[in-house]
């Protein structure tokens, strides 16, 4: 499949609306939902953290009163900056899956309205 490009209809994705959008993206074609693969997710992960390591490990060692937090914020901008520019350049793009309904979502029983029972006032 071509870098980020519609599953169905072929048309090209914005780099900026794979990263911006991930989980649901529309086609500027046929305005289907798809996302970005599991495993495109998965390897921007690993590269991203793979660059906040090196960076760590690079900055360390770094003296002062700050010596000790900057080398955990400079990673942060390692991974910050690599995850996403691998999915701009490499995201491969799937069609959305139907997703089940959470619980915020779900209709309560007519009954159970009103009526808590926790025990405690018994």
């Amino acid at each position: 499949m071509a870098i980020r490009t519609c599953p169905i209809c072929m048309a090209k994705v914005s780099a900026g609306q794979v990263v911006a959008y991930s989980d649901t993206i529309e086609c500027p074609g046929c305005r289907a939902q798809f996302e970005v693969s599991p495993v495109s997710r998965v390897l921007a992960t690993t590269l991203g953290l793979m660059a906040a390591a090196l960076v760590w490990q690079l900055t360390r060692r770094m003296g002062g009163s700050l010596g000790w937090v900057l080398p955990v914020v400079y990673a942060f901008f390692g991974y910050s900056v690599v995850a996403p520019l691998f999915l701009m350049a490499t995201a491969d793009l799937v069609t959305k899956s139907a997703a089940a309904p959470s619980e915020t979502t779900a209709v309560a029983a007519p009954g159970a309205i009103g009526h808590h029972h926790s025990g405690a006032h018994h």
